[in-house]
């Protein structure tokens, strides 16, 4: 059952007066009232969802405040959304009911806008889908300061150095251990909260980068304030340390970092020693057509290559037009075509909200002969991981590729090794995902992030807070999900510490000798 907004409930003639006004004015201007969830609601915060009651206070310029009672009727939309819109609802089994009256059991009078978006992300961050998520401005002006160096992890340690990625923090002590005087996994453990709880290595690469927001974690840990952070670092055999006392930054280093060759927004095409072919696509797969065409003019370039590395590291998503661009080269002429995505979306979003990602459904009429043979042949044998809620989805949507008629197009018959990591997330899951257990292809890194949802974005009538909600459930060819998966490498290489700053690059140069030799280790 849904009602309208708490202020037209009463059925007086001169309420019902009011509300026909109202929604008369709103229907002129191209607006609807919030539908919301009516039920009865359970007193007190429950024990497991404490940490959503926290309130975390920043001072910044623009930060409204909201009642109560507009905070209620908020949450109330939210719930109204979550189970009218949104696709992984149940997929964790999260009492987000319990989660929301948690939430409503504990707001003051008034609340600042940005502590309830955070409270709501936190929600959010329950269900384990990374497109689910709150996006508002508020959030990124909570951080306040930032960790003035870069955290990530090599082969089980966690490695300090500098925001452009040239250097340690320190060379003899690379390894960082302690911040302000606590060891780092009672950090990332209060970072945990405000990242979602996909797959355990997106989830660990998240926390790294939330530590960057140390003002905000020293809330959540209640610390005093200071201009200075505190840090701790080890040596590579542990027997030596080092503390150091830095000034905070007003600069969120970012994450992102070029790779041998440059990190321009094209593909990057060149020839290793060995006739190896190099092609880099980063930072993201872009729809542009100077970047397809790129893409195109890569593979003519590398074309008589005796093997090829495609380098997919650090790239988080984007589009899927550059594996429609690309795959092609990888099909023989007389190839059948190849179903590589089947998804299904939450009723209630609009018939072609799934066009945009290429997918459509089996009796969709632009599908050629061959293509809908092989659709019918795949869905057959197709078992999802995730039976979907009956009543909830649409009919399954297919995401399938076909030999290309380009002339520029050749079927590239040498061996392939795809270079991919933890950072590789939405759009580069599926085309990771496209290219696994083909013959000749070898994934080599760390597993990807994990994440298809093909989010829609819905703002709160009150707050005004943006929550963005996935709309689709999707799935490998196997039937696994990606969300809370992700695609595993063939051969699993982690990074080594000097491959942080850029000193070397550990997994390409054991790539190179597996296209080499055929082996994985000289």
């Amino acid at each position: 059952m849904t009602r309208q907004s708490s202020t037209l409930r009463s059925n007086s003639p001169a309420s019902a007066l009011a509300r026909a006004g109202l929604l008369c004015w709103l229907v002129s201007t191209g607006c609807s009232p919030p539908e919301r969830v009516d039920r009865q609601h359970r007193d007190g915060v429950a024990d497991a969802f404490v940490p959503l009651t926290r309130r975390i206070e920043f001072s910044f310029p623009g930060n409204a405040w909201l009642t109560r009672r507009e905070a209620e009727e908020d949450l109330d939309e939210l719930e109204w959304l979550l189970e009218h819109r949104y696709a992984y609802l149940t997929l964790r089994s999260v009492d987000y009911r319990a989660a929301l009256d948690s939430i409503r059991a504990a707001l003051p009078d008034r609340i600042a806008r940005g502590t309830f978006a955070l409270q709501l992300h936190k929600l959010l961050a329950l269900f384990g889908d990374g497109h689910t998520l709150v996006s508002d401005p508020a959030l990124e002006t909570m951080r306040g300061r930032f960790l003035p160096f870069l955290v990530a992890e090599s082969q089980g340690r966690l490695v300090a150095f500098s925001g452009d990625r040239k250097s340690f923090l320190d060379e003899q002590h690379p390894f960082l251990r302690k911040l302000d005087g606590r060891l780092l996994e009672e950090w990332l453990q209060v970072a945990r909260p405000t990242v979602a709880r996909g797959s355990p290595q997106f989830s660990r690469r998240a926390c790294l980068g939330r530590l960057r927001d140390i003002e905000y974690l020293r809330k959540e840990l209640l610390l005093p304030p200071s201009d200075c952070v505190q840090v701790e670092l080890e040596s590579a055999d542990g027997a030596s340390r080092h503390t150091l006392n830095l000034p905070l930054s007003n600069q969120r280093h970012t994450s992102r970092t070029g790779r041998p060759g440059g990190s321009d927004a094209l593909p990057l095409a060149r020839i290793l020693p060995g006739e190896i072919g190099y092609l880099q696509i980063y930072p993201w797969l872009s729809d542009s057509p100077q970047f397809l065409e790129g893409l195109v003019s890569a593979m003519g370039t590398l074309r008589d290559t005796r093997g090829l590395v495609i380098d997919l590291r650090g790239n988080g998503g984007g589009s899927r037009a550059p594996l429609r661009t690309l795959f092609p080269f990888f099909l023989a002429p007389n190839a059948p075509p190849q179903v590589l995505n089947v998804a299904a979306y939450r009723v209630g979003h609009a018939y072609n909200v799934l066009e945009g990602r290429w997918l459509y459904p089996a009796d969709w009429d632009g599908w050629s002969q061959a293509e809908r043979a092989a659709i019918q042949t795949f869905a057959r044998g197709f078992v999802p991981a995730w039976p979907l809620p009956c009543g909830q989805f649409s009919e399954w949507h297919y995401f399938v590729l076909s030999p290309s008629t380009r002339p520029e197009c050749y079927h590239y018959r040498q061996p392939v090794i795809i270079l991919m990591d933890s950072a590789n997330f939405s759009a580069t899951d599926i085309f990771l995902g496209a290219f696994k257990g083909r013959h000749n292809v070898t994934l080599m890194g760390t597993p990807s992030g994990g994440g298809s949802g093909r989010f829609q974005s819905f703002r709160l009538r009150h707050s005004s807070i943006q929550v963005h909600l996935s709309s689709m459930v999707s799935f490998q060819p196997g039937g696994a999900l990606y969300d809370g998966n992700g695609i595993q490498p063939d051969v699993l290489l982690e990074p080594t510490s000097e491959d942080l700053i850029g000193k070397t690059d550990s997994v390409l140069d054991a790539a190179r000798r597996k296209l080499r030799t055929g082996r994985d280790h000289e």
